[in-house]
């Protein structure tokens, strides 16, 4: 499943929300998740590895 900027254009009350579904995702062992967010918090509480660009 990939995932590109889930919470853009949400309302901050669905923020929480959107991302504890994504976070019920990643803690699956069967399932690969690319993940593109600017909320790096999460991604860094999320990932097994976090890649990011710079300039990009």
């Amino acid at each position: 499943m990939f995932f590109n900027e889930v919470t853009s254009a949400l309302d901050p009350e669905l923020v929480g929300e959107v991302l504890n579904v994504v976070a019920m995702f990643a803690e699956r062992p069967d399932m690969t998740m690319p993940l593109v967010t600017h909320e790096m918090g999460f991604a860094r509480d999320v990932a097994d590895r976090v890649l990011m660009l710079d300039h990009g």
